[in-house]
Formats: structure tokens, C-alpha cells, sequence
């Protein structure tokens, strides 16, 4: 495996996603942060814009993702909250 020309040890590469999380930053930008069911981080990006985040995101993904859900208002934390997500409705793919 390479990325920019840079070869990649297979034990140093994150592990797969399980979850995708979506924030709009004040400016309007936004961040795709990527997490196992178990709350391992598996990567982040930064983009322009949340339709720039969530094209990237249906590049990556394709027919993986579910559909975009709004986090609660009451949601303190919303990473806590997707892995949780993730965790719930794992064994739901497919279905």
C-alpha cells in the first residue's frame, strides 16, 4: 500500500469505520470524524463546506452509509452519542 508515494505498514493503518460524524464548525466549514462501534477514532478531515463533507463521505462510503441524522439538541457530546449509534445499529445493515 502506498499514499503520496509513501509506503504504509499494514499495522499502522487505522482501523475501519463504523460510524461517520458530521460537524458544522461556526464558519461553516466542517469536519467528517470517523469511529469504530468500540470508540476508536479512525480519522479525520477537514472541508469547506457540510456538502463538501458529505460528498466525500458518499465517495468513500457509497451504499455503506445510513441515512444523515441530526443529533439531539440535548446531546452533550456528540461523538459519544454516534458511537453509540453505531453500537446499537451495527447488526441493522443489510436489513
Amino acid at each position: 500500500m502506498h499514499t503520496g508515494g509513501y509506503p504504509l505498514a499494514p499495522d499502522r493503518l487505522l482501523p475501519d469505520p463504523d460510524v461517520v460524524v458530521l460537524v458544522q464548525d461556526r464558519d461553516d466549514t466542517a469536519m467528517l470524524f470517523r469511529y469504530t462501534a468500540y470508540g476508536e477514532l479512525c480519522g479525520d478531515t477537514p472541508h469547506e463546506s457540510v456538502d463538501e463533507a458529505q460528498r466525500q463521505a458518499e465517495t468513500e462510503y457509497g451504499e455503506a452509509l445510513f441515512p444523515w441524522i441530526d443529533v439531539p439538541p440535548d446531546v452533550r457530546d456528540v461523538h459519544t452519542f454516534a458511537i453509540k449509534y453505531a453500537e446499537e445499529h451495527l447488526n441493522q445493515r443489510g436489513e
